[in-house]
């Protein structure tokens, strides 16, 4: 995981100086060579790139994701501050999609050879073709203008403070991205129980008098939630980049507010810290998965354990 965080901050640090330079878009048009290396010397950009990156470097190390070009303020405080959207519209939306994504899914396998069961296939294959964006603009145009029963957009402007406006303004941002993130969230669990179902342990198992709920709670369960947990924790992730995404559509003061306001400007320090902040969310989950996976599975710490003895043993 930390190999993998060096190699992505590398990467991001070299990429985003490759697409451009922020002290042009600070300076004023036909301003002398001398504004422009003197900007460039209090930004740090006249220095070597392995300095600039050796300093970056150091700032993590301290936690200290810098001072945005713009507006000269630390850019944490500020990417915590807009947290308070994005944090609960991933969430709910990960929790909505879970539960349309669980039975649903489920019951797509289960009935795999009926017409419903394939009927449920296609939406979701539906689902995950149709983009985020715009499932968004459709159930604005639908459920707010056309309907009238949810705002199309905004957040109150005293936050949380009013929660049931909070949550009335976050109502359709959670169902676009339900909808798509569910939608392939279904697949994987349908995959999943296909697998399981196939399994000779599940027949033996209804042959010794089980019934097909006990069978499945019993030895099916266990064994096909353990590809769905990682699956679980990935889709964690795209949810989270689809809120960030989403929020520029509903215009809500998140991370994809932030993030389009430092593109725009050519903020690196701005950007970078969100891209770092999504980059670090998605290695310690994928992290947390490993883990879970081998709690639940005997297999793999099993596995884990006979390569060390075999190492030990060369």
């Amino acid at each position: 995981m930390l190999a993998s965080l060096l190699v992505s901050v590398t990467v991001l640090f070299v990429v985003l100086r490759v697409l451009g330079n922020p002290v042009y878009s600070l300076i004023s048009i036909g301003a002398s060579q001398a504004d422009i290396d003197a900007l460039s010397a209090r930004l740090g950009m006249d220095q070597p790139i392995y300095v600039q990156f050796g300093n970056y470097l150091a700032q993590l190390a301290r936690f200290d994701l810098g001072n945005s070009i713009t507006s000269h303020l630390p850019v944490a405080p500020e990417l915590l501050h807009r947290l308070n959207v994005t944090l609960p519209l991933t969430l709910i939306s990960f929790v909505l999609s879970v539960v349309i994504a669980l039975p649903g899914g489920f019951f797509a396998g289960w009935k795999s050879g009926t017409w419903y069961g394939t009927a449920f296939s296609a939406l979701t294959q539906l689902g995950v073709a149709i983009p985020v964006f715009w499932v968004g603009i459709l159930l604005i145009r639908t459920v707010s203008l056309q309907w009238g029963i949810l705002p199309a957009g905004g957040f109150p402007s005293a936050g949380w403070g009013t929660p049931g406006e909070a949550l009335q303004s976050l109502a359709l941002p959670v169902l676009t991205i339900a909808i798509v993130s569910g939608s392939d969230l279904a697949r994987y669990v349908r995959s999943a129980t296909l697998d399981v179902l196939g399994q000779n342990y599940l027949t033996m198992a209804r042959s010794m008098g089980q019934s097909f709920p006990q069978a499945i709670l019993r030895h099916g369960l266990r064994n096909g939630i353990v590809p769905v947990i990682s699956i679980l924790a990935i889709q964690l992730a795209t949810t989270f980049v689809g809120a960030v995404l989403i929020e520029t559509v509903f215009a809500l003061p998140g991370l994809g507010g932030l993030l389009l306001a430092g593109i725009k400007e050519q903020d690196f320090t701005t950007v970078q810290g969100v891209l770092l902040f999504s980059t670090v969310m998605v290695l310690v989950l994928g992290f947390l998965a490993d883990l879970a996976q081998r709690l639940l599975d005997p297999r793999l710490r099993d596995s884990v354990s006979g390569n060390r003895r075999a190492r030990a043993a060369a």
